[in-house]
């Protein structure tokens, strides 16, 4: 009796360390973007990722907080704010794991959420919509 319910404790305790390994869902209503998505997959510096984008109205908050209930934010990326933008304000976004580790240089399937969107790298095409980029690892 005191050996099985020992397994069965073991077994809870070792549940419960093994980190939450989650689906990447669509937002609801977001629309995928080929041409964002052939600019992130053009990026050199995502080389060994694909992306895929999707674009909703939606606020960020909103976004924001349907991944965070289903990944794992990584906190480290908390700190490094967005970019400032020619106008002045700032660029907002957060990284979500979704593969069961806590920052995006160990996944292999992560997601940047952000707003507003920058469809070049010179800034000359920002967009009042919030952009979803999955990444997947090879």
């Amino acid at each position: 009796m005191k050996a099985t319910m020992f397994v069965t404790c073991a077994a809870i305790v070792a549940a419960c360390a093994i980190p939450a390994i989650a689906d990447f869902q669509v937002y609801p209503g977001a629309q995928r973007d080929q041409e964002l998505e052939r600019l992130a997959n053009s990026d050199p510096r995502n080389q060994g990722a694909v992306s895929e984008v999707y674009l909703t109205p939606d606020p960020f908050e909103k976004v924001y907080l349907f991944y965070k209930a289903i990944g794992t934010e990584d906190e480290r990326m908390k700190s490094h704010h967005g970019p400032r933008l020619p106008n002045g304000s700032t660029v907002e976004w957060a990284f979500i794991t979704f593969d069961g580790t806590k920052d995006i240089s160990a996944s292999k399937l992560w997601a940047k959420i952000q707003r507003p969107t920058i469809a070049d790298p010179q800034f000359k095409d920002i967009r009042d919509i919030t952009s979803i980029q999955l990444v997947r690892k090879k």
